[in-house]
């Protein structure tokens, strides 16, 4: 490889519109299973406008979930050769390694928490399935929520002979749908709120119930659908409306509920309820040298939790039982990035996954 820069798209200072550079140097792999990648497409994440906003670091490369083919690889790596085709997820604007982001020509990845992908899909395909969204929805089933089933291990059902409940709120999101499918071929029965448009939709991935997200008595219909029993809910959306909704359904002992952003404590409406929130970059086991609520220690427990999961999710694509969600391109490369960025900052975007072209 001749080239020893590459370009890319990074934070500019002040957190006002990326910008586009070509002088950034190639990453190079340290570390015994890293592996260097040829970025071919790339997808997009509320997590890549938002990272910025709140924890600038101007130089940062952005970008999380990306599709490319193996170009070199270090010594322990045994499954990923050059020439393999894998989709994964780095740690986009990151303040502890600036240059780690997918938004890039090139880029270095841990290969053990990447997916080989299958010949019949598309660099677009492979791009939406990334790895934020099955990375958060591991630590959030297995760490969370608590809950022992996995597609290769189901849950058996309850006493009653029927499946756990889990509510997913906001099911017809990128992680909703994929929150749906891990949870069901877990031995699990998602129960989502979509909208009514949504509903076809949320059932093609898994949602055995739908409630109306809108409805004011949304968190009332749920619990008297699982007859007080539910004690497990993720919410893919994270605002006022939504927490009460989930804080309803959920039954009075033993609660259990992740949000995908910090839930204010003023939107909390039952202190017994046991909270957290799953921080997707911690899947490497590296600190997550963001501020506040959002930092977290290294921890190689969460790395554990990553290639555990990685697996399950390879067996599953492999099998055919697991899918993106439905996917939309957006034309321009870098500036197709930054109209992609500011679509889903405006709320312009549903029931699709937004990806680019970059090589």
């Amino acid at each position: 490889m001749a080239a020893q820069h590459m370009s890319c798209l990074v934070q500019t200072p002040g957190g006002t519109e990326p910008a586009i550079s070509h002088t950034q140097p190639i990453p190079i792999p340290k570390e015994p299973y890293d592996v260097l990648v040829r970025v071919h497409a790339v997808a997009l994440n509320p997590t890549d406008f938002k990272i910025p906003e709140y924890h600038p670091v101007p130089g940062a490369i952005l970008g999380c979930d990306f599709m490319g083919t193996v170009v070199a690889a270090g010594s322990a790596v045994q499954d990923a050769p050059p020439g393999t085709r894998i989709c994964g997820a780095v740690h986009g604007s990151n303040p502890g390694n600036p240059s780690s982001g997918a938004f890039a020509e090139y880029l270095v990845v841990d290969s053990r928490v990447v997916l080989r992908v299958p010949q019949t899909w598309s660099d677009f395909q492979a791009a939406a399935l990334g790895a934020v969204g099955w990375a958060t929805m591991a630590l959030t089933i297995e760490e969370i929520l608590q809950l022992p089933g996995r597609p290769s291990s189901p849950a058996p059902p309850r006493s009653d002979g029927n499946p756990t409940p889990v509510l997913v709120f906001g099911g017809a999101t990128a992680s909703g749908t994929m929150a749906c499918q891990l949870l069901s071929c877990s031995g699990y029965d998602p129960i989502v709120t979509a909208s009514p448009a949504s509903a076809a939709l949320v059932k093609e991935y898994g949602a055995v119930k739908v409630v109306s997200y809108s409805s004011p008595t949304c968190g009332d219909t749920i619990r008297d659908a699982t007859n007080g029993t539910l004690r497990h809910a993720i919410d893919c959306i994270t605002n006022p409306e939504s927490v009460r909704c989930c804080f309803t359904a959920l039954g009075r002992i033993g609660a259990r509920y992740a949000c995908l952003d910090y839930a204010l404590p003023e939107w909390r409406t039952r202190k017994s309820v046991k909270v957290d929130m799953p921080i997707t970059y911690a899947m490497f086991g590296n600190e997550v040298q963001l501020k506040g609520i959002y930092h977290r220690d290294a921890d190689p427990r969460k790395l554990d939790i990553a290639m555990r999961w990685c697996k399950e999710v390879q067996s599953l694509v492999d099998q055919g039982r697991l899918r993106c969600h439905p996917v939309r391109e957006v034309p321009g490369k870098w500036q197709g990035i930054i109209q992609g960025l500011n679509m889903l900052k405006n709320g312009q975007v549903r029931r699709e996954k937004l990806v680019v072209r970059i090589a």
